[in-house]
């Protein structure tokens, strides 16, 4: 397989070349951008993703020219009900002349490589830049849930996908992801582990004290096809038409889960990029904005950012613990700026959530 990887680079030095691709590249140079299991091209014009040559376990292979071009096709296929015209199709890469070339599959030429050819769409036009530009508006927010409430109530559900949603199996993948939390973070100091220890916990008890509510959800049919990869960096908004891309395509039982989970996901990511979170090493602050999203959130005053300081305290108790330590409030002293308990005697500016930091640095991961 190395071997073969080696090869794959080699495709990728030769897509920096404007020529490989079958149309005029509008950028200054073409814009490559790598993740774990990919590579994506920006022309200006067009997108293309590569797949990596690359297995992880039972959870993903794109092992073989055969394997990726099938997921090629998948992800075409599972994207095009939120996304419709903005995935054109599958592309092979061939040698013409010693060149690489991006073609169509009809054109003939032994494929040494697929790919993803997509709409490119400006970055400027993604969710979570929208935000920080404060170009986001209150109907866009509101046809972004109406999108997200069809999309949910219209995917599909059987008897298998309903499984997904029992005790046992979210067991499974709670000690998944914990398993892989300790191996990327395998330097944390034993005080931090132990903390880690008592979250596990909590979340493990969690689901036998609430399996009436798990049954109940299966039931209810929400347990379905969801997107299972929704946050702010994959929606694209242009011109009131809203791109809900990259769902994830090369494991179905991973897109078999709760529809809240979708909604979980992007709300967690819509506090994090509407908050400034301050880390200090032993505790960790969250500020939260002043701004306002029609009927789904409101931080518009001072009354309003206390208030929700008090209810994330409140609400994350019964899985964290000791974890959230109260609110804080920021004065004005001798005209420098101190965090101090609500207690003390001075007028609040902003109010603030503090933490254990280790909290923080499990919500970046």
């Amino acid at each position: 397989m190395k071997a073969n990887i080696r090869e794959q680079n080699k495709l990728v030095l030769a897509l920096r070349n404007k020529d490989a691709y079958p149309h005029q590249v509008y950028s200054p140079k073409i814009k490559i951008y790598e993740t774990h299991i990919s590579w994506i091209f920006l022309t200006g014009l067009y997108a293309y993703k590569i797949k990596k040559e690359v297995k992880f376990g039972k959870i993903l292979d794109f092992s073989t020219l055969y394997l990726r071009r099938k997921f090629c096709q998948k992800e075409i296929q599972v994207n095009k009900t939120l996304c419709g015209d903005m995935y054109k199709g599958i592309v092979k890469l061939v040698s013409r002349n010693g060149n690489i070339r991006i073609v169509d599959l009809q054109t003939k030429g032994k494929p040494l490589e697929y790919g993803v050819k997509m709409l490119e769409i400006p970055q400027k036009f993604r969710m979570d830049y929208l935000i920080k530009a404060d170009k986001l508006s209150l109907k866009t927010i509101d046809g972004l849930t109406k999108i997200l409430v069809k999309f949910h109530s219209s995917t599909r559900t059987n008897a298998r996908i309903k499984n997904y949603g029992l005790p046992n199996f979210l067991k499974k993948k709670i000690d998944e992801n914990f398993q892989t939390f300790v191996k990327l973070n395998n330097e944390l100091a034993a005080y931090d582990l132990e903390k880690i220890h008592k979250i596990y916990k909590r979340l493990i008890s969690f689901l036998p004290n609430n399996k009436t509510l798990f049954y109940k959800r299966i039931r209810q049919g929400k347990i379905r096809e969801i997107h299972g990869d929704l946050y702010l960096g994959n929606i694209f908004i242009v011109n009131k038409r809203c791109y809900l891309y990259d769902r994830i395509e090369f494991n179905d039982s991973l897109r078999y889960a709760d529809v809240i989970e979708d909604v979980a996901h992007l709300s967690m990511d819509l506090d994090y990029n509407i908050s400034w979170i301050f880390l200090t090493g032993l505790y960790a602050y969250k500020i939260k904005k002043e701004v306002k999203f029609g009927k789904i959130l409101d931080f518009s005053t001072l009354y309003l950012r206390r208030k929700f300081c008090q209810k994330e305290i409140q609400v994350n108790k019964t899985l964290c613990g000791d974890m959230y330590k109260g609110i804080v409030k920021l004065v004005s002293r001798n005209g420098n700026i101190r965090i101090v308990d609500l207690q003390t005697k001075d007028k609040p500016g902003p109010y603030s959530c503090r933490y254990w930091s280790l909290f923080l640095q499990t919500e970046i991961l």
